[in-house]
């Protein structure tokens, strides 16, 4: 479910996920030759030409091993441009909202 999930949001916001896609390369996070493959292919054509096998080294070797998730805490899907962030700085997969919820330090309610 999340494999098509996934697929259809790619196919939705193409530009958002080849920004994504370049900031993965540029830091050297892909280490499988044949993901790296594709990721370059997205970046220089986009997703439209995809033939089913590379949609599924995409999807299987590419991103949902290591490089795409949604919130922990929310479940919703974590915007592209804040992807890298959940996931390799503040490592802890949450969306820029449940993020500060969880590091937090003082929570006070008001008297």
């Amino acid at each position: 479910m999340l494999r098509d999930k996934l697929k259809q949001r790619i196919s939705n916001e193409p530009t958002e996920c080849i920004s994504y896609l370049k900031e993965l390369v540029k830091s050297n996070r892909v280490y499988d030759g044949e993901a790296l493959e594709i990721f370059i292919y997205v970046i220089k054509n986009g997703p439209e030409q995809l033939t089913n096998i590379q949609w599924d080294i995409l999807l299987d070797k590419g991103l949902l091993p290591d490089f795409y998730v949604e919130c922990d805490r929310c479940e919703d899907a974590i915007q592209w441009s804040d992807m890298y962030q959940a996931i390799f700085i503040k490592k802890d997969h949450c969306c820029p909202f449940c993020s500060y919820l969880v590091h937090k330090k003082d929570v006070r309610l008001l008297d």
